[in-house]
């Protein structure tokens, strides 16, 4: 093999071809139709999965609906805010209860005829229950013991989750009746807006047969088996006669699936098929296809006899032509590779001679335009990224030079304290504390223990301003004290708190300052409950659209551009606000320490 790769390409080309000429033709038939065995599997995995893939892709359309319908239940002010109300004045209140807030989900009903059933559990015991077929408010006691509810109503963090094939829930029980239809299940969680706590909890059943109704129209269904199969294992479509329920090893599968996405050749029950697996978002679902091998390739015998015929007469021609043009292409290519060779050493004043007008002679032309003007457009591209990144950088930082203020505060500190004026002193020294981290030795960049103490300098003044009318609460693991951060990028996020959250409030607010590491991120977080704000007025903030005649949208945008610019994609910021209850803006980014002091 070292002996063979030593030759020259014109003498590997010429061996290959006329070791082929004198192989037999059973020897070239075996493996053209080995190739095209493979060939012919590997379109058809592609074209199954393509069609698993569009039945994924409805399933999915149809748990998105579910999820979408159960957050616009979870989050309707409406219901929030009877689940959140004692039932005091039953007769008035019951009425409100038929006429307003059971219509809500009986209208989901009617506009999604696909969904089975939606039940509404309510932690609040005053409220009467109130029902009808397929859906209603019920008591949360009713699930309380059930182990199926039992993740979701005890893991605080777990918002909602899906639950996989059962019989349906029939809450409403008659003589008579018994649970018919299997159905799939999805929960979420309804927070109160009084206190954060879980107010009730909304359950939306849909039937198997309408979820995976796709599986019916599906054309591979044809040419083999589809159906879907869920994390347990456990087959829960049933357009496969008598399989709904049962285990994946009761159709052959047992060791043959994994978790993740599969397209693969297996044995299943003794015939070699294309095993297709395919994740669904949502519920720990997968469509699941089985084809047999058989099916594909049948038609390819027929096809490679004939080959056969025509392949013996070319390649008696091509060995021929396989010579000659490889010679005559390789003495071209010759001058260009030992000029590029040339290059590769370090030799940019390297041409190459053009003879012809050909892509021979168009590739040359382009290795001499580019050797005489690669060096030049290298160190000028690299230089003026590093400027315009530079004057970016400064030009989003501070365009004042606070020099003259901090040394005019320091000597109004002295003044005030001669003339015995307490409370001016301890402004300025706040304010030339602030102005003294600010300038922070003309680095743009400082520890997160400066940019805390310039919070609370910024705050001991804001204090005074507003007459002690807000606190201010830090809740700062004390490790992230050392790492670097982008110099000021807090303050005018908590001027942004005070002046359009906590001051049109009117009365006392809080303010809370969170710094801590989570999976090698730093997270800065600023917590306010003021007054909040629309989802428009949010869009606009972080577009960098001014809210108002103070120009307030400004703050973030700036913050967000000076992350891009020292951070690049390793970091985020995430704003959520909501009208009467406050702001939360996280920061976060990647953790760096600096070894030299900031």
């Amino acid at each position: 093999m070292r002996f063979f790769q030593n030759w020259s390409v014109t003498s590997k080309f010429v061996a290959i071809y006329v070791s082929i000429l004198l192989v037999s033709l059973s020897v070239t038939g075996f493996m053209l139709y080995r190739q095209a065995f493979q060939s012919a599997i590997a379109q058809a995995q592609t074209v199954m999965e393509q069609n698993l893939l569009q039945t994924k892709a409805s399933v999915e359309e149809k748990v998105k609906l579910t999820e979408n319908l159960s957050q616009i239940i979870a989050f309707d002010s409406r219901i929030q805010t009877f689940l959140d109300s004692d039932f005091i004045n039953e007769s008035f209140q019951l009425q409100d209860y038929r006429d307003n807030i059971m219509p809500i989900i009986d209208n989901i009903m009617r506009q999604n005829t696909n969904i089975h059933s939606i039940h509404v559990y309510m932690s609040n015991p005053t409220i009467p229950e109130l029902y009808g077929g397929y859906d209603g408010f019920y008591a949360m006691n009713r699930i309380t013991g059930d182990s199926m509810y039992q993740s979701i109503l005890e893991n605080a963090g777990k918002q909602s989750e899906w639950h996989s094939l059962h019989k349906e829930k029939l809450l409403l029980m008659k003589p008579g009746i018994t649970a018919k239809a299997d159905v799939l299940s999805y929960n979420r969680k309804i927070f109160s807006i009084r206190d954060y706590g879980i107010s009730g909890l909304v359950e939306i059943e849909i039937t198997q047969n309408e979820l995976f109704k796709a599986l019916k129209d599906s054309i591979s269904g044809h040419l083999g088996s589809v159906f879907i199969v869920d994390g347990g294992n456990r087959i829960v479509s049933d357009n496969i006669a008598d399989t709904i329920g049962q285990s994946i090893d009761s159709v052959g599968l047992a060791g043959i699936l994994d978790n993740g996405r599969m397209n693969k050749i297996a044995v299943v029950q003794g015939t070699k098929s294309i095993v297709i697996s395919i994740p669904v978002a949502g519920p720990d679902l997968r469509v699941v296809g089985v084809f047999p091998v058989s099916h594909v390739v049948e038609k390819v015998s027929h096809s490679i006899r004939t080959m056969l015929v025509i392949l013996t007469a070319a390649l008696l021609l091509l060995s021929l032509l396989v010579y000659y043009v490889t010679v005559k292409l390789l003495s071209r290519m010759k001058p260009l590779l030992k000029a590029m060779k040339q290059v590769r050493e370090g030799s940019l004043d390297v041409s190459v001679p053009v003879v012809w007008n050909d892509e021979f002679s168009q590739m040359a032309l382009s290795f001499n335009h580019m050797t005489g003007r690669i060096h030049d457009l290298v160190e000028k591209v690299y230089k003026s990224e590093l400027l315009e990144k530079e004057a970016e950088l400064k030009a989003l930082e501070s365009q004042i030079n606070p020099h003259f203020l901090y040394n005019t505060l320091a000597t109004i500190s002295w003044v005030s304290r001669k003339a015995k004026a307490p409370e001016v002193a301890r402004i300025s020294d706040s304010l030339a504390k602030f102005y003294r981290l600010v300038l922070n030795k003309g680095s743009s960049e400082t520890l997160i223990a400066n940019e805390l103490d310039m919070v609370k300098a910024y705050l001991a003044i804001q204090k005074f301003r507003f007459e002690d009318r807000f606190d201010a609460v830090f809740e700062v693991d004390e490790q992230v004290r050392d790492y670097v951060t982008v110099k000021n990028i807090l303050q005018p996020l908590i001027e942004n708190a005070l002046v359009h959250g906590i001051e049109p409030k009117r009365f006392h607010g809080t303010i809370i300052i969170k710094a801590y590491l989570e999976d090698e991120q730093i997270v800065l977080r600023i917590i306010d409950d003021g007054v909040g704000m629309e989802v428009d007025r949010m869009r606009d903030v972080v577009e960098g659209k001014p809210v108002n005649s103070h120009g307030s949208g400004y703050a973030i945008a700036n913050i967000t551009k000076r992350l891009q610019a020292y951070y690049g994609a390793s970091h985020k910021l995430e704003l959520f606000s909501r009208p009467g209850i406050g702001t939360v803006i996280t920061i976060s980014f990647a953790a760096r320490r600096r070894t030299d002091h900031v």
